[in-house]
């Protein structure tokens, strides 16, 4: 995966896996409690959250809300 640094230029993120390699450090709880988490993998800096027990790419938008989701 590429990732693009502070000066616009991209950088390759470490080939590993972020949930097996133990690098994800949690950053703030959010929604109800216990709801949702944030964490980030200290290795690549790829957000992270954990919903119903289970962690997912933050990019993926599963901690994101639908109508659906509240009725």
């Amino acid at each position: 995966m590429d990732n693009i640094d502070d000066d616009g230029a991209h950088v390759s993120r470490p080939e590993h896996d972020c949930e097996a390699a133990g690098t994800l450090e949690f950053v703030a709880t959010y929604g109800a409690p216990g709801v949702g988490q944030a964490w980030t993998c200290t290795a690549c800096g790829r957000d992270w959250s954990r919903v119903g027990g289970t962690f997912w790419p933050a990019d993926q938008g599963v901690h994101i809300l639908s109508i659906e989701d509240v009725k």
